[in-house]
């Protein structure tokens, strides 16, 4: 399997986290925002939880971008991707 093959697996399997972190945060974000407007909570914690769902759609599209870029990438290039996309999977 190539560097490249490898890079895309690996991405993609970090999107698969990154789309259930999403889920996960959106149910978060309206579970949290139907008990805030209950408890007529600050407008601070919508904003702090959909800063964290923007964020997360941010990696995602970073991500996309990235197998983007390796699907039309050669294999020398393939390792500045490499480099690049190591904040990718932190």
């Amino acid at each position: 399997m190539s560097l490249i093959d490898l890079l895309k697996q690996k991405v993609e399997k970090q999107m698969a986290v990154y789309d259930e972190q999403l889920e996960a945060a959106q149910a978060n974000a309206r579970a949290r925002k139907a008990q805030a407007e209950a408890d007529l909570a600050d407008a601070d914690l919508d904003e702090e939880i959909l800063g964290q769902v923007n964020d997360i759609k941010e990696k995602l599209a970073e991500g996309q971008a990235y197998l983007k870029e390796l699907a039309d990438a050669s294999e020398d290039k393939a390792e500045e991707i490499k480099a690049r996309a190591a904040a990718f999977f932190q």
